[in-house]
């Protein structure tokens, strides 16, 4: 799929990503927002590449019962896309920086399993500018997994909140 296509999954799973979300929450300084997008564009891309339709053309419901199904298939889904070894890896790159709308689905990938630094145990402030590269974070603050372990039940949830809203 070319480059238009990835930048088209992206651009609608930001739009399902926003369903029934305060706008506040959806910025690209936003952890939870970034990653369910993430998720969302690369279930899109997946399903898209196998060249039987483009991203506006996958029935929400479809990507709705792929998130559903968890991490493990959201991954199964990913080795089209950035092959097996990525899509099963782990902390491939941690110090992947937070993707954007220009970014490839490898670049999105490496941020949504990348893991992140667990909380200070003696109480002291955390400095969220260190722990999430200076974005927000709402969605399991203290759990330092990857992105896509922690956020596809919520990828799934924006997905069926977006039912019936496109």
């Amino acid at each position: 799929m070319s480059p238009e296509g990835w930048a088209g999954a992206l651009e609608r799973a930001g739009r399902i990503a926003t369903a029934g979300q305060p706008s506040a929450l959806c910025t690209e300084t936003h952890w939870d927002y970034v990653g369910v997008r993430g998720i969302l564009a690369i279930v899109l891309w997946s399903l898209a590449d196998d060249g039987r339709l483009d991203v506006e053309g996958i029935p929400l419901r479809e990507v709705l019962d792929h998130c559903e199904r968890g991490p493990a298939h959201v991954r199964a889904l990913a080795a089209a896309v950035v092959g097996e070894e990525l899509a099963n890896g782990l902390d491939a790159d941690p110090h992947a920086a937070a993707p954007t709308a220009g970014d490839s689905p490898v670049t999105t990938w490496l941020w949504l399993t990348r893991r992140w630094p667990p909380t200070v145990p003696d109480g002291r402030p955390r400095d969220q500018s260190r722990r999430w590269d200076g974005m927000s974070r709402g969605i399991a603050r203290d759990d330092p997994g990857a992105a896509v372990d922690i956020l596809t039940g919520w990828a799934a949830g924006a997905a069926a909140a977006a039912i019936g809203t496109e």
